[in-house]
């Protein structure tokens, strides 16, 4: 076995390991030191008050709601904000039409735009995938945009000299070039799309993942609202990974002048 296969199977298993020892401290800090599950509920105890509320086949309901939220969400926002990106990018005088009115919008929370949300699109689903479009868009946009400036000169006039131009120069040599400042975007954006799906999942939701962390205060367990946050982190995480993982394939199979 090579040495970068040895380290890559060697790192899962030391955040494993890294994962378990946070767990276990928490265990025992939460058993021995705090000893109140209202204030500090152990890992345990967690697990526990969501099986007094929760059979799998309902956690499993809240999962499949919440990731299709957030599925939702993030593809409006990585199609627009990539698309809208690379154009103003790639074109400057659309980039100085664009990018004020972005940079005005973009420190806005997304929390904030939940009273808009209801009124313009009422309580269903629209207005939850609303408030997660823009959490995820901003972060997309802005990486997009920033990795079609930074495309190398040398690139474009070593194209132009093999007569690639105009749009074929766009797509055979910016959008590749610009590739991992894109996908560095739609992983931050998928990020925030999770971080946000709480607030989202405030505006009358009767199902989700956020959604079991607000019913916990109504049901006075603060141990189920911390098994519905570590629920959102692990789904998270595992659905990074495979984003990641297709990003990593796409961007292997392509090559800069295709």
């Amino acid at each position: 076995m090579s040495t970068d296969a040895r380290l890559a199977a060697r790192y899962p298993m030391l955040g494993l390991l890294g994962a378990l020892a946070l767990l276990l401290a928490w265990e025992l800090a939460a058993r021995w030191l705090w000893r109140d599950p209202q204030v500090l509920p152990s890992p345990i105890q967690s697990i526990q008050a969501a099986a007094r509320h929760l059979t799998l086949p309902e956690v499993a309901e809240h999962v499949g709601v919440s990731v299709a939220r957030v599925v939702g969400g993030f593809v409006l926002a990585a199609v627009s904000g990539v698309a809208l990106g690379i154009a103003c990018g790639w074109y400057r005088p659309l980039s100085r039409l664009v990018r004020p009115l972005v940079e005005l919008l973009r420190p806005i929370p997304p929390l904030a735009w939940i009273p808009m949300a209801i009124i313009w699109f009422g309580l269903g689903e629209p207005s939850k995938l609303f408030v997660i479009f823009l959490g995820a868009f901003f972060p997309i946009f802005t990486n997009a945009w920033r990795g079609m400036r930074s495309v190398p000169p040398v690139l474009l006039r070593a194209a132009r000299t093999m007569d690639v131009d105009g749009l074929a120069l766009l797509f055979r040599v910016g959008i590749p070039a610009a590739a991992p400042d894109i996908t560095t975007g739609l992983r931050v954006g998928f990020g925030l799309a999770f971080g946000i799906l709480v607030a989202a999942e405030l505006i009358a939701a009767e199902s989700g993942m956020g959604y079991l962390v607000m019913q916990s205060r109504q049901l006075g367990e603060l141990g189920l609202a911390v098994f519905g946050i570590f629920l959102i982190g692990v789904v998270s995480l595992v659905a990074d990974m495979a984003l990641a993982t297709g990003m990593r394939r796409l961007i292997r199979g392509r090559g800069t002048l295709s």
